[in-house]
């Protein structure tokens, strides 16, 4: 960068010449060292960082699992209720319709003949 253009320099300028060329080799060296610490440094900071947040990432990913399981436990639970209470409601309409029975039992039967030309007739349309 900073050459002598000319021999017929002055011996002072020739020395400070010198000194420059020396000071920007010595400026490019601090650089490049520089440049090794900044590489360095990032690089531990990227380790620094996937260390910190790969705990945080898991814990989340643990939690989103805790509560999807509670989530099917709590359906399966709900749904074991719908069939005990389906099952209570279907047992209780049969003793009625069976109470039924018993008491009008013409009536049943000509309901029951009734449902079955509906049916029928349903099922021949569909045809």
């Amino acid at each position: 960068m900073f050459q002598p253009r000319s021999r017929d320099f002055n011996p002072r300028v020739t020395a400070i010449v010198d000194h420059l060329q020396a000071i920007e080799r010595e400026l490019a060296g601090m650089g490049r060292q520089a440049g090794r610490h900044a590489s360095a440094n990032a690089s531990a900071a990227g380790d620094l960082i996937a260390d910190t947040v790969g705990p945080i990432l898991n814990d989340i990913a643990d939690r989103f699992w805790r509560g999807q399981r509670a989530a099917a436990e709590g359906a399966a639970d709900l749904s074991g209720r719908a069939v005990r209470m389906g099952g209570r409601v279907g047992n209780d309409a049969l003793e009625r319709i069976a109470a039924q029975a018993k008491e009008r039992p013409v009536l049943t039967l000509a309901v029951a003949i009734g449902v079955g030309v509906l049916i029928g007739a349903a099922g021949r349309r569909s045809m």
